[in-house]
Order: structure tokens, then sequence, then C-alpha cells
């Protein structure tokens, strides 16, 4: 059995915090052992102990195709240290908002995000955003409208969606809870 569930995020505009954040509510309440969330950015765990009698998950969002840099310089120095078994990561983007696209085998952005780090995670997931057309800088806007204009998504610059599935976070995070407490068996 795991002790402890360590939950390391990387957030651009608030969202991905607000999803680790639901995440380690409902952790605190499903698991036996402590759960702490962490900023990927400025870990403020010592780096010997990551990975080492927890459970570690890994929540970051696409920012432009790839996952925020402190969420991949996290990756780089620590995956080492976290037992695949014991990994969660999570991706965070809005190509999740098709309920087709959640998994390793229909999205491209995770698979590749695996792939980049040579991963595979006990539980891999992506999970939809939120579109903030109003909050972002001109370029920003101007870059996702492209984006959603291809994907076929809301262009129109005064929209404001939360495609986030909460049942989807909480299903995940409650299979974290038993993963980390040894009640699923490993693959």
């Amino acid at each position: 059995m795991t002790t402890r569930i360590d939950i390391f995020y990387a957030s651009h505009d608030g969202h991905t915090l607000k999803i680790a954040r639901f995440i380690e509510k409902i952790l605190t309440g499903a698991f036996d052992g402590k759960v702490t969330l962490h900023s990927a950015k400025s870990p403020d765990l010592e780096a010997e102990r990551i990975g080492q009698d927890s459970f570690t998950v890994v929540i970051a969002p696409i920012r432009y195709g790839y996952p925020l840099r402190e969420a991949e310089a996290f990756l780089r120095a620590n995956k080492t240290r976290i037992a695949p078994e014991r990994l969660a990561m999570l991706l965070v983007c809005l190509t999740a908002r098709k309920p087709n696209r959640q998994s390793v085998e229909t999205n491209g952005y995770l698979r590749k995000w695996l792939a980049r780090h040579g991963l595979t995670p006990k539980i891999a997931a992506s999970i939809a955003g939120k579109l903030d057309y109003p909050r972002y800088r001109p370029f920003d806007r101007f870059m996702i409208r492209l984006i959603m204009r291809m994907s076929r998504g809301p262009t129109d610059p005064t929209t404001q969606i939360e495609y986030t599935d909460w049942a989807q976070v909480e299903a995940l995070s409650q299979e974290i809870a038993r993963l980390a407490q040894g009640e699923l068996t490993p693959a």
C-alpha cells in the first residue's frame, strides 16, 4: 500500500489548477494516506522523496501543442524516480471536449507526451479544459481561434465554455485512490 499521493500540476490560466484541486479533494476523501498538491514549477517536496512510497499524479495543460514547460521539466528531472505502476498522467486540452479524444489511443497530444518521456503510466487520460476567449491576450485569442476553426470548435471571441467533465475527473480520482491503496491489480 502507498502511504501518500503527490499531485504535481502546471497551470497557465488557472483551470488546470482548479482540476488539480478537485482531484485533491476527491482523493483526500477516498484515500487512507496523505494527499498533497505541489506545483511542478517548484515542487515543495525534496527531489529524492518524489516517487518514494507514493503514487504520483502529473497534470498539465496543452499550450500550442505541448504541455507546459514546467511539467515537461518536472518529468525529465524525475521520471526515473517514479514507478510507472504508481503514476497517473493527466493532460488538459480542448480536443478532449470530444468524448472520443480522451484516451491514449484517441488523443494524439497525450500519446506524444507519453512517448516523448518514454513513460507507460498506470493511468493516462486527457481531460477537457476551458475555452475563455475574453481572458486571453490578443495573440493567444487569435491562435486559439485558428486552432478551434481547424477542429470545428467555437470561434466567437466572446465565447466562455468550461468543457471539463467533472464526473470523468471524479472517476479518474477514484481509480487513482483504488490503485494507490493496492485495490487494483497491475496490468
